[in-house]
């Protein structure tokens, strides 16, 4: 692989100036070719002589001819790798310039170290500091590698092409769709969809929607348009699976016993209610479909944001609890969730928007036969801590796909509130300014200061007759301990309060507007 002071040296406006000159040079080589054919096509000798000296002059010309192929194609293969090289440098010049403004070092293996060694601030500002530093220094380092990734695929297909024996026309960047998928952070991920062309872009998610709507670090306009093509196959094919299983019903006069085809259509019936109550959702407008997972084995998984994640401000996540799924819930939190927006919108200065997303992207805890699978019961934290990493790296990615961070609030009800926090403990982990746990049975963490979220930031919230969020069974009472800030759900303002474990996003009520004022940056002026 190359060295990251290798590719700082590169320079696509020198390349492409030597692919112009190649080019020069091939034109001029034709014209003396050219002049060698005229001149012998205008000879007027005859003799074995002169057989020998057209003979020999022909051999010439055709070394000519091919001497300026040779020329033309290198020419083409520079060129291309010039063309590779504009997004790459751009790269390689961010990540340097982030590296000297933030008093950081990236060696020679792309490895990147903090050279400021100690902090000046307050302690509260010391924490904050400390954690953005590190995470700072974590995306500047995941960027630099997938720079050296993209750099050693364009010059080990340049070289390859300029080296070809066969002459044969390839193109110089033959780039591997499938090393976007392979990057394995947020980060880097979307350095190397920016170091893409806008044709290579269009491939892959014409190509494989699955994989660029899903993954995170790219934009979620980009997202958006990944998911909904597979929605759309992902219906057709679906649609087609129910109609021959149906068939093969019709046909067997055992019905599904011995081939499961009974069960086969009763899952892919389930399948198609999800997908088309995603459809549905979208079809309210101004959402982005940023998540569709259809291939886990027991049901799909979605995320679906109101307003504009790529440009809001203020941006907030949503993880639901307990027997939550996509075809009988999202579109009523989806509705939560617009709700939520417009009370954000008019907490909201000119000039500053907001973005709330239903996250539905883990298998959550169910009722029933599920209480005893230890991955999906509600008596273990496990459906959580699974969960957990994906939504890590879907918070991570909000942040890497934007030039400017966005303001970003997580919000977790009942069950889901043990998958937000499990998802912001330890200090590298997304960039979360806020954290609000609603009817919360635990955090599954014994200290707030486990979860990385500023302090004074954790908010949770325990409306009047929630059994729920009394239990405490995960980790204890998360209303009882050091550090937490009461998120009131009854006001002494005209606004009704919450009741029981379900109402603490109902438009209009208390809990609702506290909730507002933390996404919009205003906790201060919540009620306690």
């Amino acid at each position: 692989m190359l060295a990251w002071n290798d590719i700082q040296s590169w320079n696509a406006s020198r390349l492409a100036a030597l692919a112009d000159r190649l080019a020069g040079s091939a034109g001029e080589l034709q014209q003396q070719a050219q002049a060698l054919r005229d001149a012998v096509d205008q000879l007027e000798w005859n003799g074995e002589a002169a057989d020998a000296a057209r003979t020999a002059l022909g051999a010439l010309h055709e070394d000519y001819q091919d001497r300026t192929e040779e020329l033309c194609r290198v020419g083409r293969c520079v060129a291309g790798m010039a063309d590779s090289m504009y997004p790459l440098s751009a790269l390689v010049r961010e990540c340097d310039d982030a590296a000297k403004t933030n008093t950081m070092e990236v060696d020679a293996a792309g490895h990147v170290a903090d050279a400021l060694i100690a902090y000046t601030a307050a302690s509260g500002d010391v924490w904050d500091l400390a954690r953005e530093r590190t995470r700072l220094r974590r995306e500047i380092e995941e960027r630099v590698r997938a720079a050296l990734i993209r750099a050693t695929e364009i010059d080990d297909d340049a070289a390859a092409a300029i080296a070809r024996s066969d002459r044969s026309e390839i193109p110089a960047d033959q780039y591997r769709p499938d090393a976007v998928s392979e990057l394995g952070t947020a980060p880097a991920a979307a350095a190397y969809w920016a170091t893409l062309t806008p044709s290579q872009r269009t491939t892959l998610i014409l190509e494989q929607p699955g994989t660029i709507g899903n993954l995170d670090g790219i934009p979620a306009d980009v997202r958006d348009a990944a998911n909904r093509r597979m929605l759309m196959l992902e219906g057709t094919r679906l649609r087609g699976v129910a109609a021959d299983l149906r068939a093969q019903l019709d046909d067997n006069m055992f019905g599904g016993m011995f081939d499961n085809a009974d069960a086969g259509l009763a899952e892919t019936t389930e399948r198609l209610a999800a997908l088309d109550a995603i459809a549905e959702t979208l079809g309210r407008g101004n959402r982005q479909l940023l998540v569709l997972d259809n291939k886990g084995a027991d049901e799909t998984l979605a995320a679906i944001a109101v307003g504009n994640v790529n440009t809001a401000t203020h941006v907030a996540v949503f993880v639901p609890g307990l027997d939550s799924d996509v075809a009988g819930d999202i579109g009523r939190y989806d509705g939560d969730m617009e709700d939520l927006e417009a009370a954000v919108q008019q907490a909201l200065p000119s000039g500053e928007s907001a973005a709330c997303v239903t996250w539905m992207n883990y298998r959550a805890p169910t009722l029933g036969w599920s209480l005893l699978d230890p991955r999906s019961t509600v008596l273990s934290p496990m459906a959580a801590a699974l969960g957990a990493p994906r939504l890590t790296g879907f918070l991570d990615g909000l942040d890497a796909s934007r030039s400017q961070d966005p303001h970003l609030s997580l919000l977790g009800h009942s069950y889901g509130s043990i998958t937000a926090a499990l998802a912001t403990k330890g200090i590298d982990t997304a960039g979360v300014d806020e954290l609000v746990a609603l009817g919360s049975p635990g955090l599954g963490v014994d200290r707030i200061d486990a979860i990385s979220v500023p302090p004074q930031h954790v908010f949770v919230g325990e409306a009047a007759g929630d059994v729920i969020a009394d239990l405490g069974v995960f980790g204890g009472d998360p209303s009882e301990k050091p550090g937490v800030v009461s998120l009131g759900t009854d006001s002494p303002v005209d606004l009704p309060p919450s009741r029981g474990h379900s109402e603490y996003l109902t438009d209009g009520t208390a809990t609702q507007r506290n909730v507002a004022l933390v996404v919009a940056g205003r906790s201060a002026e919540i009620t306690n």
